[in-house]
């Protein structure tokens, strides 16, 4: 297996992950330390038991109606129909049926495909169903997406989906990309993430966007988002 971890230039690591871990010999003491491998902050971590539990399921209201023969699948026949599929139709079926099946097993290939597929449909599926499973380790691949994909449609499901995770450690990942996003569509995306983390270290720069920002989008987005992180830390105090 390849390493879970991203590089600097938040590409996925090229080297083999340790049989024991999911990263190489190089990551696997920064993923385990302590300031890395430590549990949520502490009004992350009451964010979270509002949900139900700490990683609690993220609703999902999609629907589609797949064919039997595939949903009737076993995971791994839905997994290989994902990734070598001459249909990008059956693809995203497949990517949806996963998406719904929140399978743990799936993540690796649902990374590979939201990397390699040339189409941006099922690439967005992807990014939905990365998100839906709900657990940190989708966090790596949402945030490589997020970063480099050409689409924005897809980098808008990546936004989307690591702010539904409500995990305290994708806030530096989405203000990384939101000072650097210049696509109005994703920029909103990540400042309605940033509302949904609850952050209150963001709250500066979400002040200075919403007063420095032409699009009334972007401004509006800011409002909503600072007024829902505010809410939230006065119901923690």
């Amino acid at each position: 297996m390849q390493c879970h971890a991203l590089t600097s230039e938040k590409n996925r690591c090229p080297n083999e992950a340790l049989a024991a871990t999911r990263y190489c010999a190089l990551h696997a003491s920064e993923m385990t330390s302590p300031s890395v491998a430590s549990a949520p902050t502490r009004l992350g971590g009451f964010l979270a038991r509002l949900r139900g539990t700490l990683y609690a399921p993220i609703a999902d209201g999609g629907k589609y109606d797949v064919p039997k023969w595939l949903n009737d699948a076993p995971t791994a026949q839905v997994i290989e129909h994902l990734q070598t599929h001459s249909d990008s139709m059956v693809r995203w079926m497949a990517a949806f049926v996963l998406r719904k099946r929140r399978a743990p097993e799936a993540i690796e290939p649902l990374w590979d495909t939201l990397l390699k597929d040339d189409t941006r449909f099922v690439r967005q599926q992807c990014a939905v169903a990365l998100g839906k499973i709900g657990t940190p380790l989708v966090i790596a691949p949402l945030v490589q997406a997020l970063n480099h994909d050409p689409d924005q449609a897809v980098r808008q499901a990546c936004a989307i989906a690591l702010g539904n995770l409500g995990l305290p450690q994708t806030m530096e990942e989405i203000v990384r990309v939101l000072e650097a996003e210049e696509n109005i569509f994703v920029k909103w995306d990540c400042i309605v993430a940033l509302g949904q983390l609850g952050d209150a270290r963001v709250e500066k720069l979400l002040t200075r966007l919403q007063a420095e920002e032409i699009a009334q989008v972007i401004r509006e987005a800011c409002r909503d988002a600072l007024q829902e992180i505010r809410q939230r830390h006065r119901a923690v105090a």
